[in-house]
């Protein structure tokens, strides 16, 4: 199918009533010009100093180690914990992996808390034991 030009009416391109007038310049507003360029300026040399904004969502993406808490034991157990109390009952998944999610994770905290049982008890003087360990038995008074 082959498309052909169609005539128009030149009388459709005219508005009745109206009659070119020439071109003049914009008058300038009342001063909003200049203080939305004092803003954008502003902003510029503000942003001049920090990294391009991809790079800082990249930053955040990957976050420092600040704080050696947050790889405690303890917090991984709290993080597991969380995860089988209030992210596995939300998933939109079938009760069947669920429920093989459920029993992984909790087995992953059963361990990391026999773990956390075990250094406690390690860490912990026994009955009778010197606060400075088995070298301060050892040691003849002078």
């Amino acid at each position: 199918m082959k498309i052909t030009g169609r005539q128009v009416d030149s009388d459709r391109y005219r508005i009745s009533g109206t009659v070119p007038e020439p071109v003049r310049p914009i008058e300038r507003s009342s001063g909003q010009d200049d203080e939305f360029i004092r803003a954008v300026d502003l902003a510029r040399t503000r942003d001049a100093d920090q990294p391009p904004l991809a790079a800082r969502l990249d930053a955040l993406e990957r976050p420092e180690a600040r704080d050696a808490r947050s790889y405690d034991n303890a917090r991984s157990i709290e993080l597991l914990q969380h995860v089988i109390d209030d992210v596995l009952p939300t998933l939109e998944a079938e009760e069947d992996i669920v429920a093989m999610a459920r029993d992984v994770v909790g087995e992953e905290l059963e361990w990391r808390q026999a773990w956390d049982g075990r250094m406690n008890e390690a860490m912990t003087p026994q009955d009778g034991d010197a606060p400075g360990g088995d070298d301060a038995r050892d040691e003849e008074p002078s």
